[in-house]
């Protein structure tokens, strides 16, 4: 949808009459998607600026207009009233200039340059990413876990939606979204991840704003031990239990020391749990925290690694950026090591 064509030219405006090495700059004329402007430099040097002006800017909407533009000779600008990081990352690697109503901006021709970024704006509400990275998110949480089960793999919708037993409508969903954001590809062959690490960095962030519910308890006895006893409460009582975090996340990549074991257990079986483990349920000073394993998708693809059961590297990667200290670090080697090969 596109903008109001005249804020949208007050926003480009505002910026080039500032600059000293520009004698005029005039909007010529209106076109079908934005402007095009006229600008006279001091030296008497004369070129156009050809503006899109876009109501809600996506990455795709970016990857498009650059490739459009590619045999072109013209410098090109994006008009709108958010552009996010992401996109402001493809338009300055690509040469795209781009201007927001908060002033942000990125520039450069002929003897030009304009850069400022940091002022806030207020971004859309998309739904979307809740919907598709949201902890309560399963079916799309189970689609995103296949997509990475083989980055090199091309899905079709069908092939998928039977894979993860969902409906294909609900697989749309998800591609329709990677798609959009230019984080995947579709291709003769099917859909697939493209930006890896652009997804995981965004799922985690969606991930985070949603806790989920824990018991942080407290025991005398060290992670070592505690984890004895975790394989004794399976063997004993029946009582499943998933190493997450740092405890999990040394299993892939001993990067770190710690000295709290991160666990999922089921809901129904967690005060049993405790009991068993001898724990103390506190306030602070927690030692043990045991998350409450609120659907299958947490464990997809969990491994067996030295008698302990391990949830996959990708929900490590979920589960430790959300840590205090050094868990970037951790999440970025197993990230390094286990997901991007």
């Amino acid at each position: 949808m596109k903008l109001d064509d005249r804020k949208g030219m007050e926003c480009v405006a505002s910026k080039m009459l500032k600059l000293p090495n520009i004698q005029k700059y005039e909007v010529g004329r209106k076109t079908e998607n934005g402007f095009i402007a006229s600008v006279e430099m001091d030296d008497g040097f004369e070129f156009k600026i050809h503006a899109y002006s876009v109501q809600q800017v996506y990455p795709s909407t970016v990857m498009q207009l650059i490739e459009k533009k590619s045999n072109e000779k013209e410098i090109h600008i994006i008009v709108s009233p958010y552009i996010s990081e992401r996109t402001a990352e493809i338009c300055e690697k690509n040469g795209m200039g781009y201007f927001d109503y908060a002033g942000n901006c990125w520039f450069v021709g002929h003897s030009i340059y304009l850069s400022e970024r940091g002022n806030k704006n207020l971004q859309p509400k998309q739904n979307s990413a809740v919907s598709v990275f949201g902890r309560s998110s399963r079916v799309s949480s189970l689609i995103l876990r296949e997509l990475f089960a083989d980055l090199t793999k091309a899905w079709k919708l069908k092939h998928l939606s039977e894979k993860v037993n969902c409906s294909i409508g609900q697989v749309s969903k998800v591609m329709d979204f990677l798609v959009k954001n230019a984080w995947a590809v579709k291709t003769s062959e099917g859909y697939k991840i493209s930006e890896p690490e652009s997804v995981l960095k965004e799922w985690s962030k969606t991930y985070g704003k949603k806790e989920v519910s824990s018991y942080p308890c407290y025991s005398l006895e060290n992670p070592a031990a505690l984890e004895k006893k975790l394989r004794k409460l399976r063997q004993d009582m029946g009582i499943e239990s998933y190493l997450t975090g740092f405890s999990g996340g040394v299993r892939y990549a001993p990067v770190v020391r710690y000295n709290k074991v991160h666990v999922y257990i089921a809901p129904e079986d967690i005060q049993e749990a405790i009991n068993y483990l001898e724990l103390k349920e506190v306030d602070s000073g927690a030692n043990v925290i045991i998350f409450t394993l609120e659907n299958d998708s947490y464990i997809k693809d969990c491994r067996i690694i030295q008698e302990d059961k391990v949830v996959s590297p990708l929900q490590i990667y979920l589960d430790s950026t959300q840590l205090k200290g050094r868990g970037e670090e951790m999440a970025e080697a197993v990230l390094k090591k286990e997901i991007i090969k």
